[in-house]
């Protein structure tokens, strides 16, 4: 039997960058993310889409434009792992 080990696929490539990114430096809009190196605005864009509606990452309105928030993990009352919502972390929901 031959085993292959397939690498990650780019989105998973892209969407580690960001998690990296928004731990070491916090919240960052989109147009900050694209300047990591080898990331480009609409991949920034499809990640941060894909991550949101996972509630990895969450929007928070700046101004005329968005930060991009990195959700941490919390421990739930039962014990198991949940990612906390908008309004526990005391984010304004967006319309």
């Amino acid at each position: 039997m031959n085993a292959t080990i397939e690498s990650p696929g780019p989105s998973i490539l892209t969407d580690e960058k960001i998690i990296a990114a928004l731990k070491k430096g916090g919240p960052l809009t989109i147009e900050e993310m694209s300047s990591i190196p080898g990331m480009s605005w609409v991949r920034v864009f499809s990640a941060v889409d894909r991550l949101s509606r996972s509630g990895v990452v969450s929007l928070r309105r700046i101004g005329l434009g968005y930060q991009v928030v990195y959700n941490q993990a919390v421990l739930s009352p039962s014990g198991s792992l949940s990612q906390p919502s908008a309004i526990d972390a005391g984010t304004p929901l967006l319309d």
